[in-house]
């Protein structure tokens, strides 16, 4: 095992940490309601907020709970997900949605066979991952025509749970055009460093598209606080159960931390 590597719900199951994930995993279920299919747009405010690594140890905790679950690489221009599960980046999504512009009839098999081409399969059971592909001279354009659509649509019929990854929200329109097609967006921020007035900036400008934000994921918070954060969850999770699901929602926001180590500070 490599010491270094990111998935640490994978690596490291009894750490505070994986067990962040998971409460989290929980909440996001409970907004979910059962329902199979689901898509959460996973982004940040600005550049090395955490965004991938929340989305890799995410998509491996709703894997771990049974869930099949597709983590889609939507970062066209920087894609990170295929070095966080060691994987080639020679296909993915910029293939697919090209391969659709291009065709002037839509084939149902050929679609899904054509999607399939393009998943990989991660070492953790019941997780999938679609790589961001070649970058394009278009990325904005193409994640913006009508072929994400029907990327969606084979995505929800195969997949329980579909994350994914795209660039920061203040740098690039790519995100906000997928938040407009999404069921939820969740929104990573690091812990002193994401300036208040940015994050609600950001907010507005994915509510502004009809983006619905699911909760704000606080990362990188130094170890002398983790423990008290910890703990929040642990009080969280004896009372979120008897809360009505318009506070669960609410509390999401509130509650939704998790932390971000150093290889050398995760036990």
């Amino acid at each position: 095992m490599e010491n270094n590597r990111e998935i640490i719900v994978h690596d490291q199951p009894k750490s505070p940490v994986s067990e962040s994930f998971r409460l989290f995993r929980t909440n996001l279920l409970y907004l979910f309601n059962d329902e199979k299919g689901k898509v959460l747009n996973i982004t940040s405010v600005a550049q090395g907020d955490g965004k991938s690594f929340v989305t890799a140890n995410l998509g491996i905790a709703f894997a771990q709970f049974g869930l099949k679950v597709l983590i889609v690489d939507a970062d066209l221009r920087k894609g990170r997900q295929h070095k966080i599960f060691n994987k080639l980046n020679k296909t993915g999504l910029s293939d697919y949605l090209r391969g659709l512009t291009s065709k002037k009839k839509a084939d149902q098999n050929r679609e899904k066979d054509e999607f399939m081409n393009l998943v990989l399969k991660t070492e953790i059971d019941n997780l999938f991952l679609m790589p961001s592909g070649p970058v394009p001279y278009n990325p904005s354009e193409l994640l913006g025509n009508a072929s994400l659509d029907t990327f969606l649509k084979v995505a929800r019929e195969n997949f329980d749970v579909i994350l994914f990854d795209t660039p920061p929200v203040s740098i690039l329109a790519d995100s906000l055009v997928i938040c407009k097609k999404v069921d939820y967006v969740l929104l990573v921020s690091a812990a002193q460093k994401t300036k208040k007035d940015m994050l609600v900036n950001v907010k507005r400008s994915i509510e502004s598209v009809g983006g619905k934000i699911a909760g704000v994921v606080l990362n990188q918070i130094s170890m002398d606080k983790n423990q008290e954060l910890y703990q929040s969850y642990e009080k969280y999770t004896d009372v979120h159960y008897t809360n009505s699901k318009k506070n669960i929602f609410k509390n999401i926001k509130i509650f939704s931390h998790l932390t971000n180590l150093k290889k050398n500070e995760v036990k």
